[in-house]
This record gives C-alpha cells, sequence and structure tokens, in this order.
C-alpha cells in the first residue's frame, strides 16, 4: 500500500488548489443527495400536502441519530488527518479501527429507538394524524438501515480525513443513482411494481444506503492510501483510543444534539402553523438545500486542511487554509442565493402547483438569499475549528446562536408578533449571520492552533 498516496502535500503554492481540489467532490456529493430528496418530493409532492409533510418530518426523524455520527465523524477527522499530517500512520489507523466500532454499536441503538418510537417521533413533532399514519412505515423500513448508514458515513469521513474526498464521491453517485431509480419505480409504481407512495420512497433510501455501505467497506478494508480498516482487530476495543475520539467527539456531538434539538423545536413552531405552511417551508429548503452544497465541501476541506497542516507543524498554513475556503464558498453561495432569490416561484412549481404552498414558498427563498454570507462563513470556519480540535467552542458558538435567535426570537416574532412563518425565518436568518460574525472572531484569535488532540 503506498502510504503516501492520499496524505495529502501541504503547499503554499499549491493551497487554492489544493482547497477546490478537496472541496468539489464534497460539493458533487451533496448535490446527487440533494438531487435524490428533490427528485424524491417531486414524485411526492403530487400527492398532496400529507405526503409532503410525511416525507419530509420522516426524514428528519430518520436522521436525528445522525448527530451522534457527525460527533464521531468530526473526532475520527480531527484525530486521524493530525495524524496523518504527521506521517503516524498506525496510529491513524488504530482510530480508524475504533471508530468503526463505535458506528456499528451507534447503529444498532439507533435501529431498536427508530423501529419502536416511530409513532411517538412524528407526535412530538406535531404531526397530524394522516401523517403519522403515512410516516411510520418511511420510518420504521429505514431503522434497520441505520447500521450501514453508520458505517457508510464513517467510512467516508475517514477517507476524507486522508485527503481522499474523490471516492466517497463515486460511492454516493452511485447511492444516488439507486436510490433515483427505486424511488420513481416504487413511489408512483411501474410495470408490475405496485404505486406505494410514502412507503416506497422509505424503501428506496434504504436500499440505497446498504447499498453503499456495501460498496465503501471493502474500499476501506483493502486499504486507500495512507488508510486502511483491519478486519483482524476490528472487534478489539481500544479504550484509550476510544477516550481519544470522545475527547474530541463529545463536544461536537453535544454540537449535533444542540442544533437538531434546535432544529427539532423550529420543525415544531414550523408546523404548528399547518400543513400547507409545513409544505411550502420543506419545500424551500429543498431547494435552499442546493445553495447551501459549497458550505458542506469548502467547510470540509477546511477541517481536513487545518488538521493536516497542524499534524505537520505548520499552523500558518491552517489559519491560510480556513481563510481561502471562506472567501471561495461566500462566492458561491452569494450567487447560488442570486440565482433562488431571481427565480424563487418557478423553482418552487418543480415540486407542487399548489397555488398557496407556491406563494409561500417563493417568500421563503428570497428571504433565506439574505442568509448566505453568514451561512457560508460560518460552516467553513467552523470546520477549520474542528479540524483542529477545537470543538469546544464550535459547540457553544453553535448552541447560544440556534437557541436564541433561531428558536427564540424565530418563537417570538412568529406568535406574540404574529409574523408566522415570515417571523421563524427571520429568527433563523439572524441566526446565521450573527453565528458568521462570532465563528469569524473565534478563528482569527488563533487559540485553536496550540490544541492538542
Amino acid at each position: 500500500m503506498n502510504r503516501e498516496e492520499t496524505t495529502l502535500k501541504l503547499d503554499e503554492k499549491r493551497l487554492p488548489l489544493t482547497v477546490l481540489t478537496l472541496a468539489w467532490p464534497v460539493v458533487l456529493q451533496e448535490a446527487t443527495w440533494t438531487t435524490f430528496s428533490a427528485i424524491t418530493m417531486i414524485f411526492i409532492g403530487h400527492l398532496g400536502p400529507a405526503a409532503i409533510t410525511a416525507v419530509s418530518l420522516s426524514e428528519t426523524i430518520v436522521f436525528l441519530p445522525a448527530i451522534a455520527l457527525e460527533g464521531l465523524a468530526i473526532g475520527v477527522t480531527a484525530i486521524v488527518a493530525r495524524h496523518l499530517g504527521a506521517r503516524e500512520y498506525e496510529q491513524a489507523n488504530t482510530t480508524v479501527r475504533q471508530s468503526m466500532l463505535i458506528a456499528f454499536i451507534l447503529g444498532i441503538l439507533c435501529a431498536i429507538v427508530l423501529w419502536f418510537s416511530a409513532d411517538q417521533l412524528l407526535w412530538v413533532f406535531r404531526a397530524r394524524p394522516e401523517v403519522i399514519e403515512l410516516g411510520r412505515d418511511y420510518i420504521r423500513v429505514n431503522a434497520p438501515a441505520m447500521i450501514p448508514v453508520f458505517l457508510l458515513f464513517c467510512s467516508a469521513a475517514i477517507l476524507r480525513a486522508s485527503g481522499d474526498t474523490r471516492t466517497p464521491m463515486i460511492v454516493m453517485l452511485i447511492v444516488e443513482a439507486i436510490g433515483v431509480g427505486l424511488a420513481y419505480v416504487l413511489i408512483t409504481g411501474f410495470g408490475v411494481a405496485p404505486a406505494l407512495g410514502v412507503l416506497g420512497a422509505g424503501i428506496a433510501r434504504a436500499v440505497a444506503s446498504t447499498a453503499g455501505a456495501l460498496i465503501i467497506l471493502p474500499i476501506l478494508i483493502r486499504g486507500k492510501g495512507s488508510v486502511k480498516y483491519d478486519l483482524h482487530t476490528a472487534w478489539v476495543f481500544d479504550w484509550a483510543e476510544i477516550r481519544r475520539i470522545l475527547n474530541v467527539g463529545l463536544p461536537a456531538l453535544g454540537d449535533q444534539v444542540a442544533i437538531q434539538g434546535a432544529m427539532t423545536i423550529y420543525t415544531i413552531i414550523i408546523s404548528s402553523l399547518g400543513t400547507t405552511v409545513y409544505a411550502a417551508h420543506a419545500l424551500a429548503m429543498r431547494v435552499e438545500n442546493f445553495a447551501f452544497m459549497p458550505s458542506f465541501g469548502f467547510g470540509m476541506a477546511a477541517a481536513v486542511l487545518v488538521g493536516q497542516s497542524l499534524g505537520a507543524r505548520k499552523p500558518d498554513l491552517a489559519k491560510r487554509a480556513g481563510y481561502l475556503a471562506q472567501r471561495y464558498c461566500v462566492a458561491a453561495m452569494v450567487c447560488l442565493g442570486l440565482v433562488t432569490f431571481i427565480f424563487a416561484r418557478q423553482l418552487i412549481s418543480l415540486f407542487t402547483d399548489d397555488p398557496e404552498v407556491m406563494r409561500i414558498g417563493a417568500l421563503g427563498l428570497r428571504m433565506w438569499a439574505f442568509a448566505m454570507p453568514g451561512m457560508a462563513t460560518n460552516e467553513t470556519l467552523a470546520g477549520g475549528l474542528r479540524g483542529a480540535g477545537d470543538t469546544r467552542w464550535v459547540f457553544i458558538l453553535n448552541t447560544a446562536g440556534m437557541w436564541t435567535m433561531r428558536v427564540g426570537i424565530g418563537a417570538l416574532l412568529a406568535f406574540p408578533f404574529h409574523l408566522g412563518v415570515q417571523g421563524a425565518w427571520i429568527g433563523a436568518i439572524l441566526d446565521r449571520n450573527i453565528r458568521a460574525i462570532l465563528m469569524w472572531r473565534r478563528f482569527a484569535g488563533g487559540k485553536w492552533q496550540n490544541i492538542r488532540v
């Protein structure tokens, strides 16, 4: 195995190209996932607001366990990237083995919770009885798939930490191609296959995710460049290494719990405004997900480059990489925000012909365009801080911003001030932009350059 194959060459002159090389596969990967969700929603959209709401809420619930996975992935990224930057390959692969073991156990636990709590979770989101009836099967069919989902995303995080963002991209392209094809057949019916509606969307998601795990695991087991998953020691617990992962990952987990908790309350706020309003919000967010995609790519690029640069004892290069990723991301997202602002109604009309849903959704797209610079700055610099292992401050800033502005101010404007969904959106937009300022101040301070992981 060529250990240098996927370890990045950290070079000041090549840095702009390196940032773009790391970012574009992640952006394309997010695009495929967003496209799958959007196409699924197009298939579902003609079944009415109840079906749209059922799929949207069920997807939100199915991905709630991802908060644990995200915390694990952030810890793994920071530690593996730091080891590889320092050319400590055996230590990096110890982290790989322990992270995959944790992912497997978490997948089992999440599968059990989703299977037995589907109705209760939908009720928490204030779903109406007809939505619960539709969403229950979606959640349960995806519950067993949590095990391959956790293994898939942990494997992808490991490969990205090594600087290989292309392999996860290729795997996800295959996954989404499978998902889109199955969604068409199972939602609308084709040939001898019956039209299963919302249940068909759930089956398509579960099968596609399982296929992804079956593709990516053999790649990691064979070894890809600097990283390899050794099955001979896969079931051996290394408690010291697990503590290291958790030391970085637990604050990241707390961060994700706080974010998802706030998003859950925020979703409840909007869903309590009625099925039509929530359907419009859900469709607006489907479109906005395309505009948000650069933040995932450049955030990942910042995390990997900061982690490996600090491992190579190049803190100034780490800081420059974070700023460069942020500038590229702002430029890309502002352009996409302009597109969603100008063509708001036309974009929403791709999903539904309900005039009220189209009116509210188009307004949402125009308002959310003003969140683009803030989101770009927040996500890229937070990625850089996470790559350095500075997950505690990211946790603090995200928690304060989400709960104070998105939930607090959003609810205040929506209900006591009677602004409805517009008030909730204003709270979220303020959250994005104010958090960006706070995240920039933390990154500019440079204390993260001295953190040990």
